[in-house]
């Protein structure tokens, strides 16, 4: 565990806890790391989630199919991001959605229950930890609000540059996104040439300028 120690320090679930706390904390928790390679399915549509999990590192694709089989983007997840919480919290019986591994990834899985109840030891963070994670399904809730407006929107250029925003207000002007092209078309619901042909424009017409996945609001 003290390999990600630097990462489980930058996880909002922890914030407020202290270091030594945070030790103790985790097992009292009974976590640890679990590696899953590229492709793998840390949690199926259909499955009942029972664990939290965190990032610790790789990336994960929150996705869900319709009845065709079609594949659509939800969210993708980097170091030090959660998944499950909103899941956990609401109790459903099966998962909506498929969490899978976009890289090698690590991750650290939480019993829920263990999260929800405190231990005989009368730990003094639970209660912190208890507040943050309801902090962060309140976020998650803001985040699919917005997630809802951006599909919405009809016109490509309107889509990208809201996306776009999302990483400029949290990182500045300059910033990498965590996709490639297909899958910030799949992210974005538009066809893939058509995102191709509308960043081209946004360049020439003097928006952003980018290079792979980074990119520059102008």
């Amino acid at each position: 565990m003290k390999l990600y120690r630097e990462a489980l320090g930058a996880v909002n679930l922890f914030k407020g806890i202290a270091a030594d706390d945070l030790v103790s904390m985790l097992d009292c928790l009974q976590a640890c790391p679990v590696k899953f390679k590229k492709g793998k399915h840390l949690l199926r549509a259909g499955d009942r989630p029972e664990h939290v999990g965190v990032v610790l590192a790789g990336r994960l694709h929150v996705v869900r199919d319709d009845a065709d089989g079609n594949h659509t983007l939800l969210a993708a997840l980097g170091e030090t991001d959660i998944f499950a919480e909103a899941l956990c919290c609401a109790g459903v019986a099966e998962s909506p959605v498929t969490v899978i591994a976009d890289t090698d990834v690590t991750v650290m899985l939480l019993g829920f229950s263990r999260i929800l109840s405190t231990c005989s030891n009368t730990c003094a963070f639970h209660q912190k930890l208890i507040e943050n994670m309801l902090q962060i399904v309140a976020q998650k809730n803001l985040y699919l609000q917005d997630r809802m407006e951006l599909i919405r929107t009809k016109s490509v250029r309107a889509k990208v540059l809201s996306y776009l925003g999302i990483f400029a207000r949290k990182r500045g002007i300059a910033f990498t996104i965590p996709l490639n092209r297909e899958g910030m078309a799949d992210y974005l619901c538009v066809d893939r040439s058509a995102l191709s042909h509308e960043l081209i424009r946004m360049k020439r017409d003097g928006l952003i300028t980018y290079r792979k996945n980074s990119f520059t609001l102008l």
